[in-house]
């Protein structure tokens, strides 16, 4: 590479100085006597620093190296028997007006391939006690990415927490103007915009089980996946793993728990909870909204896990059947692997 890289610096240094015997020629200036007067000091010229500053980069460091080849077909397609990649996800704050450092609120759209898109749509929420959110998390990503596979379009939203000073219902405007972009874009997206629907995690299950009961009209989900929930903010009661959450602290009420929520508009449910949880106990909170789903006549489907742990996020333990469920609302293909 020393020898390569000589060989060219000497070249450089030849045709260098040609350039420069060409350049004083054409700055010699004529004066309307003729008098023919020296161009100026060239070391002073702009110009002539550039190329220096040019000479010593090339003395510095080796030839690059010449640009691989790419090995993907001219159509630029995947090689054949290579599975060809979804659409890149997208990103879109929910409020690009604000300042970033305040509101990082936002939510990623992932799209599942033209040809097998079912035109549905659902509203990913992760939990998080309401003091953290992000879609780097088993309830995040990997939950778009199953939605995807079964040709459900995924939104993945990241709302504010209490955590930084941004109190309930924050936390619920945010998922409100992530589903009214959502209900406005959908048909730009090749999407149905009476078919979305809404999975919360945790925290997360809160706040999807308050907008299938609160939101109005076209903005309210048609259907609601909630996956150990919180739904009675009062919860746990029984000396549990976590503190209930205090309203004075920026956390919903009493007045926002989801079983007193319940009525005739309430969508479809599938529900999902874990045995020995300590942080959001079944039987204080997916069983209690099962039994009011129950008795307004809600459809819904319970599945239960005692292997498992809070905040578990994508397992099959529920997602299987979750899948047949949606299938069943005609919003979902057959998983590759059932």
């Amino acid at each position: 590479a020393a020898a390569v890289t000589g060989a060219a610096g000497l070249g450089f240094f030849a045709g260098a100085g040609a350039a420069v015997a060409a350049l004083r020629r054409q700055l010699a200036q004529t004066d309307e006597q003729g008098v023919t007067r020296s161009a100026p000091c060239l070391p002073c010229m702009p110009m002539w620093r550039m190329l220096m500053s040019g000479i010593v980069q090339l003395i510095r460091e080796p030839l690059m190296p010449a640009p691989q080849q790419s090995s993907l077909p001219k159509g630029g397609g995947p090689p054949a028997g290579v599975r060809k990649a979804p659409p890149r996800p997208s990103h879109t704050p929910l409020r690009p007006w604000a300042d970033p450092r305040l509101d990082q609120s936002m939510y990623v759209r992932y799209d599942p391939p033209a040809d097998k898109r079912t035109g549905a749509i659902i509203i990913v929420v992760p939990g998080g006690n309401y003091d953290d959110c992000g879609l780097d998390c088993d309830e995040g990503q990997p939950v778009a990415q199953w939605l995807v596979g079964i040709g459900i379009t995924a939104v993945g939203l990241k709302y504010r927490c209490v955590s930084q000073g941004h109190y309930w219902p924050a936390q619920y405007e945010d998922w409100e103007e992530c589903a009214r972009q959502v209900v406005a874009q959908a048909k730009s997206w090749g999407c149905d915009p009476e078919r979305v629907g809404v999975i919360g995690f945790s925290a997360g299950g809160h706040l999807a089980a308050y907008a299938a009961n609160c939101a109005d009209g076209a903005l309210r989900p048609r259907l609601q996946i909630l996956v150990y929930p919180s739904i009675d903010t009062e919860t746990p009661r029984k000396g549990g793993g976590i503190e209930p959450w205090y309203p004075e602290q920026g956390y919903p009420s009493a007045d926002a728990s989801c079983h007193r929520l319940v009525g005739p508009e309430t969508p479809p449910a599938f529900l999902a909870g874990i045995e020995g949880d300590t942080l959001c106990p079944p039987d204080e909170n997916t069983e209690v909204y099962m039994h009011v789903l129950k008795r307004h006549g809600v459809p819904y489907r319970y599945v239960t896990d005692e292997t498992h742990d809070h905040g578990c996020g994508l397992r099959d333990w529920w997602s299987k059947d979750c899948g047949i469920w949606l299938r069943e609302q005609g919003w979902a293909l057959q998983a590759a692997e059932d």
